[in-house]
């Protein structure tokens, strides 16, 4: 029953709890004329459609949202690069920048301590560039190294 049928039921004299009860709605499905019933079942239906397509419409969001994080945090790594040690135009060693930067990410929301993520990602990117980075990326490597 709707809130306006349940006033209505009020300002006739039923309590608020009267007019709320099973009896109430049982009584005016009774008297409701059949063209009335197939209305409401189709407005429940068209609901619980509703209902879905939101949820659904959620899911869709979270991974848009987590996308968009991953891909932001990409992005923003590659511009601090470039900020601090100028414009690379070296499309490997962007990839490379933006491979690790996204590592680091996924490793920091899967709940890494900040070390451990740092060396999760610098194992994958050994292996990404084939157990060579020491010998032909020194751009990676710390002045401490």
């Amino acid at each position: 029953m709707t809130d306006d049928l349940i006033r209505r039921l009020i300002a006739a004299g039923l309590s608020k709890q009267q007019a709320s009860s099973v009896t109430a709605e049982t009584l005016v499905n009774l008297f409701m004329p059949e063209d009335g019933k197939i209305l409401l079942r189709e407005a429940r239906l068209q609901v619980e459609d509703m209902k879905r397509t939101v949820s659904s419409l959620r899911l869709e969001y979270e991974d848009l949202k987590a996308r968009i994080n991953q891909i932001s945090e990409t992005i923003l790594a590659v511009v601090e690069v470039q900020k601090n040690f100028g414009d690379i135009s070296d499309e490997k060693a962007r990839n490379v920048i933006a491979l690790y930067a996204a590592l680091l990410g996924m490793n920091q929301r899967a709940g890494a301590p900040g070390t451990d993520a740092v060396k999760n990602a610098g194992y994958v990117m050994y292996a990404y560039l084939g157990g060579q980075a020491k010998r032909e990326n020194s751009f990676f490597l710390s002045e401490s190294e």
